[in-house]
C-alpha cells in the first residue's frame, strides 16, 4: 500500500510585472499557514519516507517548512511536480520506489487533476485544492486506481 499526499504549495505573492511566476515565493502569510498546516500533520501522525517537490520557488519553500516541521527528514526536487509534468512520470516513478508514504508538493490545475485521475481513471475538471491543502490517496499499486482517504482544505487543518 502506498500513501500518496498531494499538497498544493502555500499562500505565493502576487505574479507583478518584474516577477515571474516561477520566482514567485510564499507570502507572509503564506509561511505562517504553511507552518500551521504542517504542525497539525504532524500532530496526525503524518510522515513522509519520500518528499517530491515541484522546482518553482513557492513549492520548494512549502516543501522546506514541511521538512522544518519534522514531516520528512529531506525533499528532492521532481521536475514532473512543474505545471507542465505529466502523472505518468509520476507513475514511471511510483514502479520503481519502495517508499510507502509520499509527499508531492505541487500546483493547480496539475495536482487537482493527478487526484481525479488517480482516483476515476482519467480527469475532466480535477479537484480544486487550496492553497496548503492536502488530499490523501491510498494505492495498492503504482498503477492502480486510489482510493480517497481524506481531501482537506488548509482551514479544516488550521
Amino acid at each position: 500500500m502506498i500513501d500518496l499526499y498531494l499538497i498544493r504549495h502555500g499562500i505565493a505573492e502576487a505574479v507583478g510585472e518584474d516577477l515571474a511566476d516561477e520566482k514567485r515565493v510564499l507570502s507572509a502569510e503564506g509561511r505562517q499557514k504553511t507552518k500551521l498546516v504542517a504542525r497539525r500533520l504532524f500532530a496526525l501522525d503524518v510522515r513522509f519516507d519520500t518528499l517530491l517537490t515541484s522546482p518553482l520557488v513557492r513549492a520548494c519553500q512549502t516543501a522546506e517548512i514541511l521538512v522544518q516541521e519534522q514531516l520528512a527528514a529531506k525533499c528532492e526536487v521532481f521536475s514532473p511536480l512543474a505545471p507542465s509534468g505529466t502523472l505518468s512520470d509520476l507513475r514511471n516513478w511510483l514502479a520503481t520506489q519502495k517508499s510507502r508514504s509520499i509527499g508531492l508538493v505541487g500546483h493547480q490545475p496539475g495536482l487537482g487533476l493527478w487526484a481525479e485521475a488517480l482516483i476515476w481513471g482519467s480527469a475532466q475538471r480535477g479537484f480544486e485544492i487550496k492553497k496548503a491543502g492536502v488530499v490523501r490517496l491510498a494505492l495498492e499499486t503504482p498503477q492502480s486506481l486510489a482510493e480517497l482517504v481524506w481531501f482537506l482544505p488548509p482551514k479544516v487543518l488550521l
